[in-house]
């Protein structure tokens, strides 16, 4: 099946301008995850792809997506899993859920919450189990420059050449399937990237 309108957002306009340089035909939108500009129960779906952590109030960001979405809609949202041996965080981010925290988000905000892990975390290189304390240590004590470039030279050198990112195409990549997790059993250490995913009842309106 085709979405009848897909649109895109995210907060700052410098990413708005290379998203919009990569998918020009695609509505692409500067947006605050804390006051979304749709109206009450106007989407099927919405999606949180790596940016629930730079938001200052999470449970906000739930509130309004609870708010806009129709009965029998789905709210998705990925993360970095925390909780895995090698994670660092960003230092511009607020908080990292973990996936009994993704849990609690939902169920808190009305939705009916199942969490995923993905891509099982392999065992470490000696390159980076020499490189994950330096990492580390640059997070924790805000050693990563605020400049693009100068950042660019840094992450060159804790994490190796990174690729540019361009479109989203069938085939780019291969397809991981997820696991459900128990999220009473955690912490889950075992999986890179945690996905959420809340289910509006068909049957109970927003609060």
């Amino acid at each position: 099946a085709r979405a009848h309108m897909v649109v895109g957002g995210d907060y700052t306009m410098g990413l708005l301008r290379e998203a919009r340089a990569q998918l020009p035909a695609t509505d692409l939108v500067r947006m605050d995850a804390q006051h979304l500009p749709f109206r009450d129960r106007s989407l099927d779906v919405v999606l949180m792809l790596e940016m629930i952590y730079y938001v200052a109030d999470q449970d906000a960001a739930f509130a309004e997506c609870r708010r806009v979405l129709r009965p029998g809609g789905s709210l998705m949202v990925c993360v970095p899993n925390p909780d895995r041996p090698d994670f660092n965080p960003s230092p511009f981010s607020t908080h990292y859920p973990s996936a009994a925290g993704l849990a609690s988000l939902l169920e808190r905000h009305g939705f009916e919450a199942s969490v995923f892990g993905a891509f099982p975390v392999e065992a470490a290189s000696s390159r980076d189990r020499v490189l994950a304390p330096i990492r580390h240590f640059a997070v924790r004590y805000h050693l990563i420059p605020s400049s693009m470039h100068a950042k660019a030279l840094v992450k060159r050198v804790l994490y190796g050449r990174l690729p540019a990112l361009g479109a989203v195409h069938e085939g780019m990549g291969t397809y991981s399937a997820p696991s459900e997790l128990d999220v009473a059993r955690g912490p889950h250490r075992g999986f890179k990237n945690l996905y959420a995913v809340g289910t509006v009842s068909s049957k109970v309106a927003p609060g």
